[in-house]
């Protein structure tokens, strides 16, 4: 996290940074473990966080042609809300 955002949020939601650092490391368990065990998570009018499982699987490393067994990965998909996808394109719009 940027000291910025922090900052800012702080700011809106009326709590000191400590407290806002808590909220904000909360939030990122939580969706490490809900993610992790590949459930969605939904944000309202922020948006949804889909995860997907890609299996273990062999690859060869180009420089060496060594083969390796890469481990199993959860990769997550963000899909913004509309409410922030509108506020994004008028940001974008207005620069």
């Amino acid at each position: 996290m940027t000291k910025n955002f922090t900052q800012e949020l702080s700011a809106r939601i009326g709590r000191d940074k400590k407290s806002t650092l808590a909220l904000l490391e909360g939030l990122q368990k939580a969706l490490a473990q809900y993610c992790g065990d590949e459930e969605t998570v939904a944000i309202p009018g922020f948006g949804t966080f889909v995860p997907s499982k890609h299996d273990e699987r062999i690859s060869q490393d180009e420089l060496t042609g060594r083969t390796m067994l890469l481990p199993p990965e959860i990769l997550l998909e963000f899909q913004p809300a509309s409410k922030l996808r509108k506020i994004a394109e008028r940001n974008v719009d207005s620069e």
